[in-house]
């Protein structure tokens, strides 16, 4: 019987894979305040107990204005490396790959939870930094009778540049393998 190809390790340019089970970046919604909490070290890291190749956290967010939900993970300034970190180095410690998606939710931003309805955001007590959480995209259109984000200018989307390659930096320097 032949080896099953699921199984075997992979390589893609500098990484290698030890099998082909790759674990996709699922929302949790469990954030605090962007900060990952014992929740995400549980859930990537059965994961990678259980043998996956590749491990991805879910979607972390390149700034707060882009966050999806009260409960989203943020990469969005170097206190939160560390946090990132005892994500990587666990899911390493299993023998899988560390893996990172960075987003921005746009005009999906700012919005309930699934399990709360998903519709837009409404200001509460949870949330102490509302006019910090603006809704803004690349234009000014919404969805459904969403609320209009502000269409961000062009110096403004020069900084979301700068925004994404930051959060970049600090994937790497929690010390991810993978970035998406």
């Amino acid at each position: 019987m032949a080896f099953p190809l699921l199984l075997s390790p992979h390589q893609i340019r500098d990484v290698t894979l030890k099998n082909r089970i790759v674990i996709a970046p699922m929302h949790q919604y469990s954030g605090v305040k962007g900060y990952p909490t014992d929740w995400h070290v549980m859930s990537v890291g059965r994961y990678a107990a259980g043998g996956a190749g590749l491990v991805f956290v879910e979607s972390t967010k390149v700034e707060r204005r882009g966050c999806g939900t009260v409960g989203d993970l943020g990469l969005w300034h170097d206190d939160f490396i560390p946090h990132f970190k005892r994500l990587a180095d666990f899911i390493q410690q299993q023998g899988s790959i560390s893996a990172i998606q960075l987003g921005h939710s746009g005009r999906k931003a700012r919005r309930f939870r699934p399990w709360e309805g998903g519709k837009p955001l409404v200001q509460t007590p949870e949330v102490d930094d509302w006019e910090d959480w603006e809704l803004v995209s690349s234009s000014g259109e919404s969805d459904s009778g969403d609320p209009a984000p502000r269409s961000l200018s062009i110096d403004e989307i020069q900084d979301m540049v700068q925004h994404w390659g930051d959060a970049a930096r600090r994937a790497n320097e929690a010390g991810f393998e993978v970035l998406e």
